[in-house]
């Protein structure tokens, strides 16, 4: 697993691999270091692949513990992804999703809002709220122009949500 963060791109390749074949939930923290340790090319994109088609459901958690992580923050467009992509609905971690969601840029909106129209329900009314204010918050916040188109279907989709409780 420490190949992963290799410099030598053979030993990634190769780490990569054995990830591929016989990766359990313990690839998926290293898997996601490396990926964001990773500069952009052909290896950090086959990460991507990997960590969106991740199927073990406790991958999960390591997901939003990263969200939750401001090591991560570069990331959190790619996190909210692959959450979505290997088919996990948080919904009772939708206060993490939405505070990742309305402190990145567009693409992490975007994907936070796809994570959002597919909660059917969330039990804990008391998160539920408090995400219903992050994003009023961030609507009125100016400086993130660059998202804010996306935060009042965001709203909208929360507020469905609550009215349906």
């Amino acid at each position: 697993m420490k190949e992963l963060g290799s410099a030598d791109a053979k030993k990634v390749k190769l780490a990569l691999d054995r990830a591929d074949k016989k990766g359990t939930i313990e690839w998926v923290k290293p898997l996601l270091d490396a990926f964001r340790d990773r500069e952009d090319d052909a290896l950090r994109e086959r990460m991507r692949d990997m960590l969106s088609s991740v199927k073990l459901s406790a991958a999960e958690d390591i997901f939003i513990e990263a969200l939750q992580n401001n090591e991560y923050k570069e990331v959190h467009a790619d996190l909210l992804g692959f959450i979505w992509s290997a088919g996990f609905v948080p919904s009772e971690r939708i206060d993490v999703i939405i505070r990742a969601a309305t402190s990145g840029g567009f693409t992490a909106a975007i994907e936070g809002l796809t994570l959002v129209e597919q909660i059917e329900l969330v039990e804990n009314e008391h998160l539920l709220l408090e995400s219903i204010l992050t994003v009023r918050n961030a609507i009125d916040d100016k400086s993130k122009s660059q998202a804010h188109s996306l935060y009042a279907p965001i709203l909208q989709a929360l507020e469905h949500l609550e009215r349906n409780q």
